[in-house]
């Protein structure tokens, strides 16, 4: 009997193959320098601009995805993807620190994001030729699975040593007060950023430098050097349009199909 494929998994196939392409055809033109200037997110450069200073002055930059968890009980793909967001930013905001030379801290609220960002921060130092000055305590896990609780264990951090920066970008809800208002007495330079309704107000009331909704997404490639990042992020945005045309037509066609006598499409 020959073999009969679903028109669901043709279906997938071909996507998955169209992202692949896409990705290999945007990773090739940013090697060349073929892609538009991103524009402008002035959070991201406060945080460049603090990696420099902290070279110079040897205060650390503090990193945080916050303390979201990878598959969460509660089922919220938000708060994985978020923390997946704020993993790639502390790893490439650590591959930057360690061709400067500028020290990190690195925190988070989950044992299982924990050993991400030490693995992460670790092969950074290693890539840049300075496996010896990776600090596996510069990696710490200030609580598990308790927001509020970890936003204490922040708080605490800001008052044990100086810093020269905090970036906060990944999973954050009403917790992020009590680091976001500490931050700020201190005249300490945050960058924070989340999806959360519930953080991103606190956020902006606290922290200058916000990075706000999905361009947390982006982090990744705003840091990175010209490659796999930007290729990425490419790919995101055409793969986001394609939906949004879908989604359009789909409509249009739901409003035309009664009156002529089309045949309705599936699912709607």
């Amino acid at each position: 009997m020959l073999f009969s494929p679903d028109p669901i998994t043709i279906l997938t196939l071909l996507v998955i193959l169209v992202v692949v392409a896409l990705i290999w055809l945007h990773h090739a033109r940013a090697l060349r320098g073929e892609v538009r200037p991103q524009r402008p997110l002035p959070a991201f450069e406060t945080l460049r601009s603090a990696l420099g200073r902290g070279a110079e002055t040897g205060q650390a930059v503090h990193l945080s995805p916050g303390a979201s968890t990878l598959g969460a009980a509660d089922g919220s793909r938000a708060t994985s993807t978020e923390l997946v967001a704020g993993l790639l930013l502390a790893e490439q905001a650590a591959n930057e620190a360690a061709l400067r030379g500028a020290p990190i801290l690195v925190s988070s609220g989950d044992i299982v994001a924990h050993l991400a960002l030490r693995g992460a921060v670790r092969q950074a130092y290693q890539q840049a030729g300075q496996a010896e000055d990776y600090d596996p305590a510069g990696v710490q896990l200030l609580a598990h699975h308790d927001e509020l609780a970890y936003a204490s264990g922040v708080s605490t951090l800001y008052g044990r040593q100086p810093l020269e920066a905090s970036a906060m970008i990944g999973g954050f809800g009403q917790e992020f007060l009590l680091v976001g208002e500490d931050g700020a007495q201190r005249n300490l330079a945050q960058v924070a950023g989340t999806t959360s309704s519930a953080g991103l107000p606190l956020m902006i009331l606290t922290t200058p430098a916000t990075v706000i909704g999905e361009e947390i997404y982006a982090a990744e490639a705003y840091l990175a050097p010209p490659g796999p990042a930007q290729a990425r992020l490419l790919t995101q945005d055409v793969l986001r349009t394609a939906v949004i045309v879908l989604l359009v037509v789909g409509f249009l066609y739901t409003l035309i199909q009664p009156s002529l006598g089309l045949p309705p499409l599936p699912g709607l």
